[in-house]
């Protein structure tokens, strides 16, 4: 008999756990794929030609907009400097945000070394209308008393993230 009560109360028990109190429903996943982020150098960042002092260090600024001041220390001889420009391109319609060095060395080959510090960029980002923006780098040159002659050439990083 007990068996008989145990075999009903499971019957009852399964029947209220009917199919008809579940659900059940597809998801759909995807992803959609934007066209990489990327960054092209279209011009160098170039102090001109500097005479220095024999006896004082001083800096000489490009900034983001190409203007350059020199140090009261220095001669500057040429009106050549430029500042850095990149071209940006990507998804159409998305914003970026730029990441410049804190200070780089530059040197002529012969030992003789300058450091670049101070970077500044025109923007701290854009967007990317029509997917592509631009922006220009600028930066101070630190110049050694009896800096050693020679031209200086170094590279310097810029990075663009997708925001």
């Amino acid at each position: 008999m007990k068996t008989l009560k145990l075999i009903a109360m499971a019957t009852v028990t399964a029947a209220f756990v009917s199919p008809s109190f579940a659900a059940e429903v597809e998801s759909e996943a995807g992803a959609k794929i934007i066209a990489p982020l990327q960054i092209a150098n279209a011009t160098a960042l170039y102090f001109g030609t500097i005479a220095p002092s024999l006896t004082s260090a001083d800096e000489v600024v490009v900034t983001p907009a190409g203007a350059k001041s020199c140090g009261a220390e220095l001669t500057c001889l040429t009106d050549d400097h430029t500042a850095a420009a990149f071209n940006v391109s990507g998804e159409p319609d998305v914003s970026y945000t730029i990441e410049l060095p804190q200070n780089i060395s530059i040197t002529n080959g012969a030992g003789g070394s300058m450091q670049v510090n101070d970077f500044s960029g025109s923007k701290a980002g854009g967007v990317l209308v029509s997917g592509t923006d631009s922006f220009t780098v600028g930066g101070t040159l630190e110049v050694a008393a009896n800096q050693p002659t020679g031209e200086y050439t170094g590279t310097f990083t810029v990075a663009v993230e997708y925001e």
